[in-house]
């Protein structure tokens, strides 16, 4: 080989040479993008991590409170129940305690009512007494004055 032909030789190595080294340069920036986006997503699975974690704990206390509500409800349910059955007990009591009152109540007016009709019998004896004793009188007046005659 003569020296033209190992100087083109030479220039054609050394143009592949180029290339070869723009292509290591090239894949070096991809590699390190590469290793930007794996950091980013390792950050971005830590950040899931977390929040998966505080997910649980959220749903965890969350859990705990509709187990505190629904057993409030279900004991406000049972207070309700037994106010209702407190409402239907005072009005049977206050059924029964009317019914009583109007006992007690005819009771109290029978007294009353003996009272009047003995008083109105007593006036009708006064009066029948009154009555008598006048027509009585006049009669006697009236007959001691027919045998004087």
């Amino acid at each position: 080989m003569n020296e033209d032909q190992i100087s083109a030789q030479l220039l054609e190595q050394r143009g592949e040479i180029s290339a070869l080294w723009e292509n290591t340069k090239s894949a070096h920036r991809r590699i390190d993008q590469n290793d930007g986006i794996t950091k980013g997503i390792h950050i971005l699975a830590s950040n899931i991590e977390g929040l998966a974690t505080q997910v649980k704990l959220l749903t965890e206390r969350v859990d705990a409170s509709v187990g505190r509500m629904e057993r409030s409800i279900k004991s406000q349910g049972e207070r309700i129940g037994a106010v209702e059955l407190s409402c239907r007990e005072t009005k049977r009591f206050e059924k029964s305690l009317q019914s009583l009152t109007e006992k007690v109540e005819a009771i109290e007016r029978e007294p009353a009512a003996r009272w009047r009709s003995l008083v109105k019998q007593v006036i009708a004896l006064l009066i029948a007494i009154l009555v008598g004793s006048v027509v009585a009188g006049v009669v006697s007046n009236s007959v001691g004055s027919y045998y004087y005659y």
